[in-house]
């Protein structure tokens, strides 16, 4: 009985030995995961081995959600500064809810101006894969496809109000981790923060 007991400690904690301090799936180091063949809002399809950027940003993203219409403009500068170097910025939609699926993705990212790759995964895999449980949630990949980052974009998360106004819940942001993780990714230095807890909607799995 003792031993039964200690082969299920055992399983319980190798299934929780590589997650991350905040994501009970990924740690700092993990391969990406592959994708197939997903649709995008430009009406082509992106598989994770179409990518040649050395780093690859992917973003967990909602069109419904206050706390991606709050940062929409912040992520759109921050692939604006990325031009001219190796970076690729997937953005991508799991929910299945109509104001989550691919014809609101493009007309949501029509109006707010995205300039990067949008797709939306209906099999929801590749949530599942990295362990993404909020909209918006940044992941970093570098070169050789290993995670560096994940997490906020920023230390102080954005909302869109009713009224359409912007309030950053801990003022205007000082610390700013993905542009930070892309510095240092570039340069080949370590990342630090690697990981903070993502603050937004909740993924809404099937």
């Amino acid at each position: 009985m003792k031993t039964h007991i200690l082969y299920i400690a055992l399983l319980f904690v190798s299934a929780y030995a590589s997650a991350g301090r905040y994501n009970q799936i990924l740690s700092i180091g993990d391969d990406m995961p592959t994708f197939s063949q997903l649709p995008t809002t430009e009406d082509t399809l992106l598989s994770s081995t179409d990518i040649s950027e050395d780093i690859v940003v992917m973003v967990f993203l909602a069109n419904h959600c206050p706390w991606v219409k709050g940062m929409d403009q912040d992520l759109v500068k921050l692939v604006e500064s990325s031009k001219g170097k190796s970076v690729r910025v997937v953005g991508v939609s799991v929910n299945l809810r109509e104001d989550d699926r691919l014809p609101a993705m493009k007309k949501h990212g029509e109006k707010v101006g995205y300039n990067f790759t949008y797709v939306f995964d209906e099999t929801q895999d590749l949530g599942r894969a990295l362990g993404a449980t909020r909209t918006p949630e940044y992941f970093v990949f570098d070169k050789n496809r290993k995670l560096v980052y994940m997490g906020l974009l920023y230390n102080s998360p954005a909302k869109m109000n009713a009224d359409g106004s912007i309030k950053h819940i801990n003022g205007e942001p000082s610390e700013f981790y993905v542009a930070d993780a892309l510095t240092a990714t570039l340069s080949g230095t370590e990342v630090s923060p690697s990981e903070t807890r993502a603050h937004g909607c909740s993924v809404k799995y099937e």
